[in-house]
């Protein structure tokens, strides 16, 4: 008998307004698992790999929680290493699962099936960035600076079909960042390319968000980690590239954005040796700082700023910038 309802492995769809919702068994066993990886009691790997089975079949249904995945694989590797060893979750882990709770919860109203990814369209606006690292010698097994500081930043360039650019946004590295922090890896952050990169990448979204509403992007970079840790919504081994992804995650979600990140070989074509050139203030030439005179060029977040003068693995970060583009979009209301 032809129905428009039905139950799928505990997904019940409704085929008229394209919903669907968990099944109350469903949903209870999820939640029972989360809670009781939340009692901060020790978690064995089994457990873990359980709950972890569970959250990767809803996400089949939820595409936007693979953004909170990360630390909960990092949480099972380090399991993996000690298999007879039980855990505590940490707070980032801890603080991404109850994000995974409230969805979950979230199913006993009907929700929106999601769409099937396309590739981009006609009308998507176009990115391209570039940024430049610093430039390190070794010297008794330890990798040190050898650069001029001020000179060297990030830089993205928006590109309409007729060659025109109508947006640019730059930002060079402060000194400090550039030439001596490190990470919680004692990684330069001034030789990070991925983190560089990503940075790079997410100027657009942070910085003209009242343009980019409800609008399809396509980000293009010269890196294929970055590439690939867009589609992954994170890079096991780079934290702070994994947050200013969370970052661009959240906030198109926010923003209702459709963001495609494409691969563009090094300089290949004349948009990206501009981008690339402008990544150096000693490589801008005065006939690109003609080019740009006509085009949109706004402010940087102050949680960017911040975050460059003193970097470090703040998970928060991405939730400072959403609120910072909240506010950009209010200021633009009541202009």
């Amino acid at each position: 008998m032809d129905s428009t309802t039905g139950t799928v492995l505990g997904i019940r769809f409704n085929s008229l307004n394209h919903t669907w919702t968990l099944s109350p068994e469903k949903r209870d066993r999820i939640l029972k698992d989360i809670v009781a990886a939340l009692r901060n009691d020790p978690i064995t790997l089994e457990d873990m790999q359980r709950l972890l089975g569970r959250l990767n079949d809803f996400m089949l249904m939820a595409p936007f929680l693979k953004g909170f995945r990360l630390t909960l694989n990092s949480f099972l590797a380090r399991l993996l290493k000690q298999p007879d060893r039980p855990r505590r979750l940490n707070g980032r882990a801890a603080a991404d699962l109850r994000v995974w709770a409230a969805a979950v919860a979230s199913t006993v109203d009907p929700l929106p099936i999601p769409h099937r990814p396309l590739p981009p369209s006609l009308s998507a606006l176009h990115f391209i960035s570039d940024a430049a690292g610093a430039r390190y010698v070794s010297v008794q097994n330890r990798r040190i600076p050898s650069e001029i500081p001020g000179n060297k930043g990030a830089a993205s360039i928006g590109i309409l079909p007729d060659g025109h650019i109508w947006f640019c946004s730059r930002v060079t590295w402060p000194e400090n960042f550039l030439l001596h922090a490190r990470d919680e890896r004692d990684r330069a952050y001034g030789c990070k390319s991925t983190t560089l990169e990503v940075i790079g990448l997410i100027l657009p979204i942070i910085t003209i968000p009242h343009i980019l509403q409800g609008r399809e992007i396509c980000l293009h970079v010269d890196n294929i980690a970055v590439v690939y840790g867009w589609d992954n919504r994170g890079t096991k081994r780079d934290h702070s590239a994994s947050i200013f992804l969370r970052a661009l995650h959240i906030i198109s979600a926010f923003l209702g954005c459709i963001v495609h990140v494409s691969h563009i070989p090094r300089m290949s074509t004349p948009d990206a040796r501009l981008a690339d050139r402008l990544s150096r203030r000693l490589t801008t030439t005065s006939i690109d700082a003609n080019r740009l005179r006509v085009a949109s060029q706004p402010r940087l977040p102050k949680p960017l700023l911040r975050w460059l003068e003193h970097p470090k693995a703040d998970w928060d970060l991405p939730m400072e910038l959403l609120r910072d583009v909240q506010e950009t979009l209010r200021h633009h209301t009541h202009q």
